[in-house]
């Protein structure tokens, strides 16, 4: 029940259940600052060429690794040196990977882990990773390095972002390859598929190369490949959710309308088309990496190298990576260029800011209100919304957790309903209603409240690895949680009858006169509904607080020093 009095133009609520939703006083823009988010962006190579015995783990540096694994020396196909006097050449050895290798590319991944990075992965037999051709030994050798190697993903789920499947040809990007037909490359693929875990993401170097695997092309016609085919929905029924763990990886990206070759092929009429392509990437890797190595202009007067195009075609393919080193001319040149695209908040923006932020996915906060129960007895409701602006979306579970942030205390939350973010897609605002428990131990105070968005999902030991930061103001996001601020708010134990219900004639009236009186030895803190501190006072120098300057506004008293502690909601009139 809800009391009234008017008193002195005042109108004082002795009991309230609940709060009006308060919006939270935030900018709620694009910042367009470069944010370092899990598993997107410009990545940077770091290479390791792998011996039988006394191998190191590899450097790496960047946000995201992308690890160039160079197995050589376990292909006798492979030629590690010429000597130029006799020209004696040095092969490999086909043989199983030694435990030393596997050893040293797991450090490797632990050392990325140690960073709170995540890395990208592709192995090949081309020695140190020089274009080196032919180098790849048997296909039964190949699946028995991969069989050895899906172990040691299946243990490092956290920090692979992507598995570039690599293993044939020069660079492993799947040409100048001995033995790198599509079919062997489709047996490989299955391969790796069934000894790792759904949480590992893999991609091939071209779509005819996810055809074979799909069983849709007929010799060189490449029709079924069409998503809307029959042949392409039987295979999506036959794969199941399987298909949605396939990607690409493109090193010839936006080079010519056919990405140097990486589409086109297949006998005329029926060819694989570069909207094939896409609309395959578009549809069903929602939650899959794509990304490569972007290549100079070979489309004439029509380039398609540029971040007008990509500002169209990105978001349909979830473009998530791009090498920084490769074409660095072209890349280095968007600095130089406006932005000319549809996105009023870039507008006037170069070309490589608008590329940046737009990798992988990127999460704005647009909207927050925080509907609070003063006494936090019914713990309190939060709604938000958020647009992700970026290319992508997420390709990984993480978890959503609350923080309540005090002045010499922390309490994280989880939400009464989990919250995926995996379904904050591209170019979209979600809308988010939740409701917050208040810990029991929690002690009364001034909270600001934060979103945490963590693969590991625990402030106080995950050392805030892989969390996710909004493209809002940086002065929004706090380092020391990993969690982005969505608000404040006032929390009050709830009494017997909640707050103090004060009236007229009182033993001890608070309210007289347009003014909040103390008695000896109190103090009171005035605070508004966001949370925010509004003054403070001491009845031993000033034993009247006007409330004029309230006028029209909610305010909360916290009331200490006295007999008995109060807390008093008074609606200024």
């Amino acid at each position: 029940m809800i009391k009234t009095i008017t008193f002195a133009g005042l109108l004082f609520l002795g009991l309230t259940l609940h709060g009006a939703p308060v919006p939270q006083d935030l900018d709620y823009t694009d910042a367009l600052e470069k944010v370092e988010n899990p598993g997107i962006g410009f990545y940077r190579t770091q290479g390791l060429h792998l011996k039988t015995e006394g191998n190191q783990p590899a450097s790496t540096w960047g946000n995201i690794s992308h690890l160039r694994m160079d197995i050589s020396e376990f292909s006798s196909k492979a030629v590690l040196s010429v000597n130029e006097e006799t020209g004696d050449t040095t092969f490999g050895v086909s043989r199983p990977l030694t435990q030393d290798a596997l050893d040293a590319f797991e450090a490797t991944l632990d050392a990325v882990r140690q960073r709170g990075k995540t890395a990208i992965v592709r192995f090949a037999y081309d020695p140190w990773f020089n274009g080196s051709t032919k180098c790849d030994p048997e296909q039964s050798v190949i699946l028995g390095h991969l069989k050895q190697l899906g172990e040691v993903y299946a243990r490092n789920t956290d920090v692979i972002t992507f598995v570039e499947l690599g293993m044939y040809g020069s660079w492993g990007e799947m040409h100048s390859s001995n033995v790198g037909s599509n079919e062997n490359i489709a047996e490989a693929l299955q391969t790796l598929l069934q000894c790792t875990p759904p949480e590992i993401k893999i991609g091939v170097r071209r779509p005819d190369i996810v055809a074979v695997w799909l069983g849709v092309n007929k010799g060189s016609n490449y029709s079924g490949f069409d998503i809307h085919s029959e042949a392409f929905q039987d295979a999506l029924a036959a794969k199941g959710d399987t298909l949605l763990r396939v990607g690409m990886y493109n090193d010839g990206y936006l080079g010519s309308y056919s990405d140097l070759g990486t589409i086109g092929m297949g006998e005329s009429g029926h060819q694989m088309t570069r909207e094939m392509m896409v609309q395959w990437l578009e549809t069903y890797s929602l939650h899959t990496p794509y990304g490569g190595e972007l290549v100079a202009n070979y489309n004439g007067d029509e380039p398609i190298n540029t971040p007008a195009y990509l500002s169209q075609e990105g978001f349909r393919t979830h473009t998530s990576y791009l090498n920084y080193e490769w074409h660095q001319p072209t890349i280095l040149g968007w600095k130089e260029i406006t932005f000319e695209g549809d996105d009023p908040e870039y507008n006037g923006k170069d070309g490589y800011t608008y590329v940046e932020n737009h990798l992988g996915y990127r999460f704005i906060l647009r909207s927050a209100t925080i509907d609070t129960d003063p006494t936090g007895e019914n713990g309190i409701d939060v709604t938000l919304g958020i647009e992700n602006v970026g290319f992508g979306n997420l390709t990984r579970k993480a978890i959503v957790s609350f923080l309540f942030k005090g002045e010499t205390e922390n309490h994280e939350v989880l939400p009464k309903n989990p919250i995926d973010p995996m379904e904050w897609l591209s170019r979209e605002t979600t809308t988010l209603s939740t409701h917050l428990e208040i810990p029991q131990e929690m002690q009364e105070g001034t909270y600001e409240l934060f979103i945490r968005i963590s693969e590991y999902g625990d402030h106080k030991s995950d050392k805030n690895y892989h969390c996710i930061q909004f493209g809002n103001p940086s002065a929004q996001y706090d380092a020391t949680l990993g969690a982005n601020k969505i608000g404040r708010f006032v929390y009050k134990k709830a009494g017997e009858n909640g707050l103090d219900d004060i009236a007229q004639g009182e033993e001890g009236t608070r309210l007289l006169d347009g003014a909040l009186h103390l008695q000896q030895g109190e103090k009171a803190i005035l605070y508004n509904l966001k949370g925010e501190k509004l003054g403070e006072w001491r009845a031993r120098t000033e034993r009247c607080i006007s409330l004029t300057p309230y006028q029209g506004q909610t305010i909360i008293a916290d009331i200490r020093g006295g007999k008995e502690a109060k807390s008093l909601k008074i609606v200024v009139k």
